[in-house]
């Protein structure tokens, strides 16, 4: 039988490497196959074409082989789009803070009207006819106030911050 195996090992290491085009990878893999023709010594010595079975063997090794590397690609790939994911949602929410700490300084600078007609815009999404009855004054005051607040807005924060604050106030 170890003389069998001898015979065999060149045999299924060439046969291997047409697939794997890698020697290191088609020894370590020859090796897997010689062991369990070892292992199925008594199985095997009572075949009639050995070779045939000995090369389906090694063939269904290396596509096992393969097939197992594509699964760790695809884990792989997962996992990335998952960290991808939690980076994005981790900057996304410093953003948010910087705008929100952008906000807070411009707001504590405002006079009182106009923190109140910006914030009942922002924060409550009403409209200036909603804020002028909400606050007993004309809408074309709530929209001086508004306007003011927003100069002083563009004029105090980032500009990627003003725009997201913008569309925030709009949509």
């Amino acid at each position: 039988m170890e003389n069998m195996i001898g015979s065999y090992r060149v045999k299924i290491f060439h046969f291997i490497l047409k697939f794997v085009k890698d020697s290191e990878l088609a020894e370590d893999l020859t090796q897997d196959i010689l062991l369990k023709i070892w292992i199925r010594r008594e199985k095997i010595s009572c075949l009639e074409d050995v070779d045939a079975y000995i090369f389906t063997m090694s063939k269904n090794h290396v596509m096992d082989h393969f097939n197992k590397l594509a699964k760790e690609k695809t884990y792989q790939e997962e996992v990335w789009h998952l960290l991808q994911r939690a980076e994005n949602r981790v900057e996304s929410e410093m953003i948010l803070k910087d705008i929100q700490d952008q906000l807070d300084t411009l707001l504590k600078g405002l006079p009182p009207r106009q923190r109140q007609v910006f914030k009942l815009s922002l924060e409550n999404g009403l409209s200036l006819n909603e804020i002028s009855d909400k606050l007993h004054i004309a809408p074309n005051t709530a929209k001086n106030h508004l306007s003011r607040a927003l100069k002083v807005a563009r004029s105090q924060m980032k500009p990627e911050s003003f725009l997201l604050l913008l569309w925030a106030l709009f949509y």
